[in-house]
């Protein structure tokens, strides 16, 4: 009894006419999309990447503001303070001005010294352009508030 030895050659694997070309375009269909999601996610890292960036701006202006609470009165010190939080956040390359940061204190209502054990609160608004800007034309406006106690 003999015994017919088969050799398989994945190679040259035959398909079905048509199947290769089926596939191609099913990728073609399904790329677009890929890329969509791709994209959104890259630009939702962006997006919190600015709104680290704008709270740690608010932070280091608060801190500045709290202690340095007793000379607020002066507007050169005030702009020292809204220079703190444009430098911090120039440092993570997000450029914002001294308008885009508001400075109020919580017990009086009022800009800028607050009495001591009061609260002094920072707030940084920043429009963030996404890549994908047709779905907002207008950018998106992000907001942080950071708040200190005044020692």
């Amino acid at each position: 009894m003999q015994h017919k030895q088969r050799s398989f050659n994945l190679i040259t694997r035959k398909t079905q006419p048509g199947k290769q070309g089926q596939s191609l375009v099913e990728f073609a269909l399904l790329l677009p999309v890929l890329v969509l999601i791709l994209v959104g996610v890259f630009d939702l890292g962006r997006a919190f990447h600015a709104l680290i960036t704008i709270s740690n701006a608010g932070r280091e202006a608060a801190r500045y503001g709290t202690l340095h609470n007793d000379i607020l009165d002066d507007p050169d010190e005030m702009d020292k303070l809204y220079n703190v939080a444009v430098v911090e956040a120039a440092s993570s390359n997000m450029p914002i001005s001294a308008d885009d940061v508001n400075v109020l204190c919580l017990a009086t209502g009022a800009p800028p010294k607050c009495p001591r054990d009061t609260t002094l609160q920072v707030q940084v608004d920043y429009t963030y352009t996404p890549i994908l800007s047709f779905f907002f034309p207008d950018g998106v406006t992000i907001h942080s508030a950071v708040e200190m106690r005044v020692p």
